[in-house]
């Protein structure tokens, strides 16, 4: 049943049945995926499962009311009973006033260079643990270093059809591994962490997830507690992103503008950051892990430039929320799982570099605070911010003296987005997205001391 050609069947079948129960519309969001995924304790390899994550998301609109149901079992008695479900909720269900239609987009979808690899597809799981092993051996590097984590990889194939003519099938892989290491002098402990990702196993950078994860647990011993204070922090590229990502992703779904719990609200063409913040949003880059030539609603996406020196464009839509807020569908619809409602959700984001190099902002700084692979970033919609430096090096005069214990950064997203400073030239890109050395200007840091 995972063949492009069943999948179609399949889902042609959904929309006649569900256009010959008297719906208005219908839509069949198919997936079926496989991957194989191994955790690691303590240096060893504990669990291997070898897993399929396949199903059928239905959506029946009738009278401007909504039905959604789903299933993971392909029989054809299954596949009817689905249908006679998602049509029976859009029956008893209200009219939805805020609905317009599904989706109409008649444009050719791209395909995305570099999102689909064999490789990743046939792997075995010798192949597979011998990489994972190899990664272990380079985060080992003491005897009573302990290395936990998790490896995965997998295919994934899309089929979306709905009854006003999309029509969608794409195929992607990926792989993708994390490490952490703990290791300890006496009463002394170093904990750290990193992570890779790819679409083609050739980019998948496995020695160095272990090589880095073991060196940073090095680097991480000897912490130290500070006073509470306020201090500029420089970012590395991962905490960049980390910090950017989450807090732009709730801030401008235009279905979250709608209901006014976006950070947001009523923001475009006002300043929402430092003059040194530059944000696109691309859909379509080679090899990246979030690329995708079609939206889950099967919408050709837009190439956005969310952010231009501190001024916000646009907010991310689909077919549902565009109408809402006075904007076109950008094709920015996405789904938790196949049983889920599509909301807005952004792809792959590029923060513009600045023009100053990260060691000038590091040299620069004479006092402050260096943050490696972390984030600082709220909860949800809550725009308050409280976040526990992981791995953070209290810096003086340019130098990393010691690692940081016990730290935790408050402030707001409003007062962390106007307090960027400046953007390093050099950037570094990990899966598709792309992200400079960033500085903040003094934020409060509650120390342990």
């Amino acid at each position: 049943m995972s063949s492009k050609d069943d999948l179609h069947t399949l889902a042609e079948h959904v929309i006649n049945s569900g256009k010959s129960l008297g719906a208005d519309q219908v839509e069949a969001y198919t997936i079926f995926g496989s991957a194989k995924s191994v955790q690691i304790e303590r240096g060893s390899i504990r669990r291997f499962t070898d897993t399929s994550n396949s199903g059928l998301g239905i959506r029946v609109v009738k009278n401007k009311a909504i039905g959604m149901a789903s299933t993971t079992i392909f029989t054809e008695d299954s596949i009817e009973k689905t249908v006679k479900d998602a049509y029976a909720l859009a029956k008893v269900s209200p009219p939805d006033p805020n609905f317009k239609s599904l989706p109409i987009d008649t444009r050719e979808a791209p395909t995305i260079i570099g999102r689909y690899d064999s490789t990743i597809e046939e792997i075995s799981v010798e192949e597979f643990t011998e990489l994972i092993l190899e990664a272990i051996q380079e985060a080992t590097i003491t005897d009573d270093a302990i290395v936990s984590g998790s490896f995965t990889a997998g295919i994934g194939e899309r089929y979306i059809v709905n009854s006003e003519g999309i029509d969608r099938f794409a195929s992607q892989t990926s792989v993708s591994g994390y490490l952490g290491v703990k290791i300890q002098n006496g009463e002394d402990i170093g904990n750290a962490y990193y992570y890779d990702a790819a679409t083609l196993m050739k980019n998948f950078k496995h020695k160095k997830i272990g090589k880095e994860a073991g060196s940073r647990a090095k680097k991480m011993l000897g912490s130290q507690k500070i006073d509470t204070t306020s201090l500029p922090i420089l970012l590395d590229p991962d905490s960049t992103y980390g910090t950017i990502d989450p807090i732009l992703s709730s801030g401008i779904s235009a279905f979250s503008v709608f209901n006014r719990t976006a950070f947001f609200v009523d923001k475009i063409g006002d300043s929402i950051a430092s003059n040194k913040l530059t944000i696109i949003d691309d859909p379509f880059i080679p090899e990246g892990t979030d690329s995708a030539g079609f939206d889950d609603e099967g919408v050709v996406p837009k190439k956005l430039t969310l952010v231009e020196n501190g001024i916000l464009q646009t907010y991310i839509t689909d077919s549902y929320s565009a109408p809402l807020v006075g904007l076109e569908n950008t094709g920015h619809a996405s789904r938790g799982s196949f049983a889920s409602r599509p909301r807005p959700a952004p792809y792959t984001m590029k923060i513009k570099a600045g023009a100053v190099s990260k060691d000038e902002l590091l040299a620069d700084m004479k006092e402050g605070i260096y943050l490696m692979s972390s984030s600082i970033h709220s909860s949800g919609d809550n725009p308050q911010v409280s976040a526990q430096i992981n791995q953070g090096f209290y810096v003086k005069d340019g130098e990393l003296k010691y690692p940081i214990k016990n730290a935790v950064i408050g402030c707001t997203i409003f007062e962390l987005f106007n307090k960027i400073e400046n953007m390093s030239k050099e950037t570094e890109s990990r899966s598709g997205h792309e992200a400079p050395w960033m500085l903040l200007s003094p934020l409060r840091i509650s120390g342990g001391k």
